[in-house]
């Protein structure tokens, strides 16, 4: 009876400890998976560099050739960013950017110029909380080999994200000003923040 005891008082004391470790784990864990799922947004503008004013894009913009503009991306937690324009008028594809961007980190791509002939620009956004590898490897190909069939690729693997994540609802859009004043001007610029999802895909289409 004292050995049945003594087993039960310490397997007691075995007992008590690896509760208390497991439930630090399982609070560590939450913890964890609270700051994994926290929601991803993003704030994109789009800037007339003559006259320092953002434009909506939400429906094709129409302007004229010789203008000039410039994209700005500005996620507020760490995110993989792919910019891809595309030319119509002259079927020409160029990767403004692919790569990560740090928390609350302002990109701006190179002025846009909208150059002879006439016809529609694309701009492709691709902001996604971890990296696309697919679209990364068409994008290297294509950069070591501009050529048609490499042009082609890269944009159907766009396109098929673009399929894949309109499925998917997101939270409304809303006009934000981003954290960072442009280059060159040094107002505060207004762009739109979107939130709700993983991945997105924003196309801006500007006619001239």
């Amino acid at each position: 009876m004292v050995g049945n005891s003594m087993k039960k008082n310490f397997f007691g004391k075995l007992i008590i400890p690896a509760l208390v470790i497991f439930a630090v784990i399982l609070f560590i864990s939450a913890g964890g998976s609270e700051k994994q799922d926290k929601p991803f947004n993003w704030t994109l503008a789009l800037l007339n560099v003559k006259t320092g004013e953002t434009l909506p894009f939400s429906a094709p913009i129409q302007s004229g050739t010789g203008e000039q503009f410039r994209v700005i991306l500005n996620p507020d937690s760490a995110c993989f960013a792919y910019v891809i324009a595309e030319s119509s008028g002259s079927d020409d594809v160029a990767v403004l950017f692919s790569g990560p961007l740090k928390a609350n980190e302002v990109w701006y791509s190179p002025d846009l110029v909208l150059s002879p002939p006439s016809g529609s620009e694309s701009l492709f956004i691709v902001t996604s909380k971890g990296e696309q590898t697919d679209l990364a490897q068409r994008i290297s190909a294509f950069n070591g080999n501009p050529g048609v069939t490499q042009r082609r690729a890269l944009m159907n693997e766009v396109m098929r994200i673009r399929s894949g994540v309109s499925q998917f609802r997101e939270s409304p859009e809303k006009p934000v000003l981003m954290g960072a004043a442009t280059r060159g001007n040094p107002n505060k610029v207004e762009g739109v923040e979107f939130s709700g999802l993983d991945t997105y895909v924003k196309t801006i289409s500007i006619e001239h």
